[in-house]
């Protein structure tokens, strides 16, 4: 089975780095192929050659042209160590002329799962919602955004209960919403206008007007991932920036929700209440989708025998594609309370990281 990963943001002039097969890597990683490149790193599929697990390196020239988007991932990676839903960093080192990163190797990017099933159930459009929603707030628990929350940037795991759960990867656009002024945690203060940042078909309408993205922004992305799971978005074919964005701020909730049941239409305006400064109400979020999983009978658990590589193989036999990503997902019955764990912040500082 193909395993995939995140791409290599182009960030300058410099050629990626070029690590040779069969190369050992910080004494214990051990090169087995490339799996990508763009502009000035590559993510190589490598072997711990002590106990053959396998794992994914990004590597990284460090002479980038307007900072390390590897620093910058290392960083957020850190943070969410432990965590659900996100991929987890084994190591991290710089090099003479290159920085890694070593992380979870995941398996099929829901983008290419989108390619196999064509349309998706109602069902596994909510439990690929619920898989998503844990991860987003995972990230905004530790004090980031995403900014390009997509199908490419979504995959399961590789084998086990991990090959049915969505993780979220490439924090390379990420940026830090909460900072410490003075030994106090606040939020970070929005600009007047910003550069943009995210992918057209999936971004948010303020990412389009060039407003400072927030949390409610990756939430926005993910409602037109989960319409996506029904049929294509509406502007799936227009290929102007300003336009996608016109038809975004224009189009009905009936339209644009017709294959989706009403209560991502109850988000969409939950969403519409909130702006840079306030908290999604990730229960409520939650419980919207939790709603039509038990008004429909939905199991928040398929069978434990099912696992990716085994419905890649069975799509067109005894599976149909649109049963591919319904009969993996796992997604937990109950939502975790909102939890603030994190050393960084300073045991102080955690009620009122709560409260933002």
């Amino acid at each position: 089975m193909p395993e995939l990963l995140l791409g290599v943001t182009p960030m300058s002039d410099e050629g990626p780095v070029d690590l040779d097969i069969g190369r050992i890597v910080g004494k214990r990683w051990q090169i087995l192929e490339k799996l990508g490149e763009g502009g000035c790193g590559a993510v190589f599929k490598v072997q711990d050659i002590q106990t053959y697990a396998k794992a994914a390196l990004k590597a990284e020239s460090n002479f980038v042209a307007g900072g390390s988007v590897l620093k910058l991932e290392v960083q957020i990676l850190r943070r969410l160590e432990g965590r659900p839903y996100i991929a987890q960093l084994l190591q991290a080192a710089k090099k003479s002329t290159y920085s890694y990163m070593v992380m979870t190797l995941f398996g099929h990017s829901l983008n290419c799962l989108l390619r196999k099933c064509g349309q998706c159930s109602t069902s596994t459009q909510v439990r690929v919602g619920i898989n998503m929603l844990y991860g987003i707030k995972q990230l905004h628990e530790v004090g980031f955004i995403h900014r390009d929350v997509k199908p490419a940037n979504l995959a399961v795991g590789r084998r086990g209960k991990e090959a049915r759960i969505i993780h979220i990867l490439d924090f390379g656009l990420s940026r830090e919403y909460i900072i410490s002024v003075g030994g106090v945690v606040k939020l970070r203060e929005p600009r007047p206008r910003v550069l943009f940042r995210g992918t057209v078909r999936y971004c948010s309408v303020n990412a389009h007007a060039r407003c400072e993205q927030g949390r409610p922004d990756d939430l926005w992305s993910m409602i037109y991932v989960l319409v996506e799971l029904r049929g294509p978005l509406p502007w799936c074919r227009v290929k102007k920036k300003h336009k996608v964005g016109k038809i975004k701020n224009e189009i009905s909730d009936e339209e644009l929700f017709q294959n989706c049941p009403k209560e991502l239409v109850e988000i969409a305006e939950h969403l519409r209440t909130l702006d840079y400064f306030k908290r999604p109400d990730y229960l409520l979020i939650y419980n919207k989708f939790a709603s039509v999983m038990s008004q429909y009978h939905y199991r928040y658990s398929p069978s434990a025998k099912h696992n990716i590589s085994l419905a890649i193989h069975l799509t067109g036999k005894r599976q149909s594609p649109q049963q591919l990503l319904q009969m993996l997902l796992r997604t937990p019955p109950v939502f975790p309370v909102f939890q603030i764990k994190h050393t960084w912040l300073g045991r102080k500082n955690r009620k009122l990281y709560g409260q933002l």
